[in-house]
């Protein structure tokens, strides 16, 4: 099935079979392609984005006093990628795992870091498809909270496994006289129980808050268009190595195996 294929097949399966309003059906904003070995194994989407302000008021259309961005990211498994299909990278399942990247723009709640795996303190593992953060597998139904969402009530959709995210930060939060900018790469993981996992296709994206100074403080949002990325970038690597929320071993139940020096050491499969 070609890329182009399953990009109509994504729009496709999260229609429900009834007229539903603007807005509710999944609006394709970029599609990723998902390869292993020179071999198709899906798409990972990303939704149009919409805006916000601090999680409340939700459209498409950014107000004056917004102050964050809102997306859904869905991975579509093709036939050669699907766990009960050919599965050709022979994965037992498949994660979606996102870094966060605010640099020196923000000021940072406590025990938070400017680049950092984006999951809450306390986390398990690094996934994002993980409670209590919004997430959903096969035919699931969008997250109950709809506040910062640009639709009412929960929207039916249908994909491999899928995340929500709807980050901002507000004034508050700005540093004095900088743009505020917060960047995020997303990537699907092919996990695995007798082997390494493998990063398999990534995503980069975000928004920024141009600083207008006086009483206006920070604009609007601006998104930061999504890039897809065969590898995940250094940056992600780096936030993967250094991670002061997760400890990461190469052979737990997950293992995520994100060092990005060469396999030889036993270390590392991108």
């Amino acid at each position: 099935m070609t890329i182009r294929c399953l990009a109509r097949l994504a729009v496709l399966l999260v229609m429900p079979p009834y007229s539903v309003a603007v807005g509710a059906e999944l609006l394709v904003g970029k599609v990723c392609p998902v390869q292993f070995q020179q071999q198709s194994l899906g798409i990972l989407v990303f939704s149009q984005p919409w805006y916000h302000s601090s999680r409340q008021g939700a459209a498409y259309i950014a107000s004056d006093n917004a102050t964050g961005v809102g997306l859904e990211i869905h991975l579509f498994a093709s036939a050669q990628g699907t766990v009960v299909g050919r599965n050709l990278a022979v994965c037992d399942r498949y994660r979606l795992l996102q870094v966060r990247n605010t640099n020196t723009t923000a000021r940072l709640f406590p025990g938070e870091r400017a680049l950092q795996v984006d999951v809450p303190p306390g986390a398990d593992n690094p996934f994002y498809d993980t409670a209590p953060l919004e997430h959903g597998y096969g035919m699931h139904l969008t997250p109950e909270d709809d506040a910062d969402k640009p639709w009412q009530g929960r929207q039916q959709r249908a994909s491999t496994v899928a995340i929500y995210d709807t980050p901002y930060i507000s004034d508050s939060y700005g540093v004095e006289g900088k743009d505020i900018q917060a960047t995020f790469e997303t990537c699907a993981v092919c996990q695995r129980q007798d082997d390494f996992d493998l990063v398999l296709a990534c995503g980069e994206w975000g928004y920024m808050r141009e600083y207008m100074g006086g009483m206006t403080g920070w604009a609007e949002p601006e998104f930061i268009g999504v890039s897809c990325r065969s590898q995940p970038s250094k940056s992600f690597r780096q936030a993967l190595d250094s991670s002061h929320l997760i400890e990461y071993s190469f052979w737990e139940d997950w293992r995520p195996v994100f060092s990005w020096q060469s396999a030889r050491d036993g270390h590392a499969r991108y």
